[in-house]
């Protein structure tokens, strides 16, 4: 699908997705199939819907605790909101990834995602610390990346330092820093060939010919520009043609050569129309008017001036339009990850809070427990609960677990937690309760449970559980609390079933 999609045929590798998809489980594999359909939706220019597929692709791996395949979405999602001009939102998504990368000590995977990042922040003109994170990209690369990936890496990193290289104002800075790098240019350029990379080789003779006029060698640049037009009509690099007259526009320029010049602002006009940037195409009216306006055609300067103000208006107007997409996109990406975060923290059967809901819970509430709060937890399991599920079948299994969670929700305030803690466990995180006051609630919901009608779900049906109760001031951390509640538990159930064990 990702090979559809590079060779140009991305409605084919979304068909192709959206059929493997069908009856496709929950799972890793899922996650994969979504985000090959989030590149190819990327491709064709689908942000929403890229969008869509990426996040439910990382819910799939956050939920099967695929931390790696998770970077990868993450990344992909920002390249998604990189295309959308939302560099802010894309570089947020990208320091989670390399959160991750870190954690899982990943180093092929934290050099993708620091290219990622310097590429944001060269664009963002965040020089210094694009170049830092690139370097280390490229030193990762190096080591586990294959041979392709690191020249690509590479590419990536002289790019920033050409993006820097042309802020600069001071001439002399530029022209030194120009020369510097002509060298890393003609290095890849040379690797690329080595490797039967042509397209990815003719872009870095191009760039090496670019850089050539700052570093005050424009005879040279227009010499490499002339060589390299026919090798990227050869190779369908039109855009690629487009820029070379560009340059070779400005080049004969600056050696005051206005006639060339402004036969080359007119072929790059010809070939950028076609499918080039649009600032490209800007750049080249801007340079026709000055050269028609040099040689004495005012009318003929005029009029390109004229297509250069319409080209303004509609970038202003797509300027306009890319904001409105960027508002979509976070919106969206609000509420996907709201509705991602909300089903990672609950239990998709009950609709209570599941172990990751309680671990957040208790650590937004222990600082305060900590200053002298009160906590106390109600852990209960359901007696026999695999007998319910062989004599009555699952589907009872699930009506009991169901109607137990609304019965803990029903003995639980606002500020309190009900939670399916795994199987047939369950608990009640109570606030500001000490140990008598949930002792108290814990025999009433035991005395509950035992006396609900259960024959309504199935005839001669009877549930009783085992609970036990402790509270902070017994423990001195969480983990500890949560051990002397489950001690108790299994101390009701040893003696006996249907208890409420708070000491010991």
């Amino acid at each position: 699908m990702r090979a559809l999609s590079e060779r140009g045929r991305a409605d084919d590798a979304v068909a192709m997705a959206e059929k493997a998809l069908v009856g496709t489980p929950a799972g890793t594999e899922r996650g994969q199939l979504l985000l090959a359909k989030a590149f190819a939706h990327l491709v064709r220019g689908d942000l929403q819907f890229a969008l869509r597929a990426g996040v439910d692709a990382c819910e799939l791996f956050e939920k099967s605790g695929q931390r790696a395949a998770l970077i990868d979405g993450l990344s992909q999602n920002a390249s998604t909101l990189r295309a959308a001009g939302d560099h802010a939102t894309a570089m947020s998504m990208l320091e989670q990834a390399e959160s991750l990368t870190r954690e899982l000590d990943d180093p092929l995977r934290t050099a993708r995602v620091l290219r990622q990042i310097g590429v944001v922040s060269s664009i963002l003109g965040r020089d210094q610390h694009a170049l830092s994170c690139l370097t280390q990209a490229v030193s990762l690369a190096t080591q586990h990346a294959d041979p392709s990936e690191v020249r690509n890496t590479r590419l990536s990193l002289l790019n920033a330092h050409s993006r820097r290289t042309a802020g600069l104002a001071d001439e002399a800075a530029k022209r030194e820093a120009a020369q510097a790098e002509l060298a890393d240019w003609a290095a890849l350029a040379q690797a690329c060939e080595a490797a039967g990379q042509t397209r990815l080789a003719l872009m870095s003779w191009g760039n090496h010919a670019i850089v050539l006029q700052p570093a005050g060698r424009t005879a040279e640049a227009v010499q490499a520009l002339r060589g390299l037009v026919p090798r990227y009509r050869e190779n369908g690099m039109r855009p690629n043609e487009g820029l070379a007259h560009a340059e070779l526009g400005r080049c004969h320029e600056s050696l005051g050569e206005t006639g060339l010049a402004r036969e080359h602002f007119r072929q790059a006009l010809a070939l950028i129309r076609e499918g080039g940037m649009h600032d490209d195409l800007i750049a080249s009216f801007e340079g026709l008017a000055r050269c028609e306006e040099a040689l004495g055609d005012v009318a003929a300067a005029l009029a390109a001036l004229k297509e250069l103000r319409l080209l303004e208006k509609k970038r202003t107007d797509n300027l306009a339009r890319q904001t409105i997409t960027q508002r979509e996109l976070r919106v969206e990406l609000a509420r996907l990850t709201n509705q991602w975060a909300r089903q990672a923290t609950q239990d998709s059967l009950t609709g209570l809070a599941n172990r990751r809901g309680l671990e957040a819970w208790l650590q937004d509430r222990w600082p305060r427990v900590e200053r002298g709060r009160l906590l106390a937890l109600v852990l209960l399991d359901l007696d026999h609960f695999k007998q319910v599920n062989d004599r009555h079948g699952h589907h009872t299994g699930d009506a009991v677990l169901v109607a137990v969670a609304r019965l803990l929700e029903a003995h639980g305030r606002g500020a309190d937690l009900a939670v399916r803690y795994g199987g047939e466990e369950f608990l009640l995180a109570l606030d500001d309760t000490d140990l008598a006051g949930a002792h108290t609630l814990a025999q009433r919901l035991r005395q509950t449970v035992a006396d609900h009608p259960w024959v309504q779900i199935a005839p001669q049906l009877a549930v009783t559980t085992s609970i036990g109760v402790a509270d902070a001031g017994e423990s001195l951390d969480v983990a500890g609390l949560l051990t002397l509640a489950d001690k108790r538990l299994y101390a009701a159930k040893f003696g006996g079933r249907n208890r409420v064990v708070a000491e010991g």
